[in-house]
């Protein structure tokens, strides 16, 4: 390995590390107020929601709406459903690669 990958390797670690680490070393005697706690909690879901969104509803680079042409809307359902029932990830997961799987084979 040469000088400059060793070097492009450290440096990604910095970048991905420094911004997670700054503001644990800024903030951990900060009082911090409740309503910013609670409105900080909706953070993940909020992102979470807007990733999984935008994946299944564009299909090919369009919005799609429907389930004929796009594969992911009717697996999307279907994992939704198992997941909020059973309320078992592994579960969910499962069902959804293989109503992925079998919608993109049948389409």
């Amino acid at each position: 390995m040469d000088d400059k990958a060793l070097w492009l390797i450290l440096g990604g670690g910095l970048v991905t590390f420094l911004p997670r680490w700054l503001p644990i070393v800024a903030l951990k005697n900060a009082r911090i107020p409740i309503w910013f706690q609670k409105w900080m909690s909706f953070l993940p879901v909020s992102i979470f929601s807007a990733l999984i969104a935008s994946d299944i509803f564009f299909w090919e680079g369009n919005v799609s709406l429907n389930a004929l042409e796009n594969a992911k809307l009717l697996p999307s359902l279907v994992t939704a459903l198992v997941a909020y029932y059973s309320k078992n990830m592994i579960l969910s997961v499962i069902i959804g690669i293989a109503g992925i799987s079998l919608t993109v084979w049948v389409l």
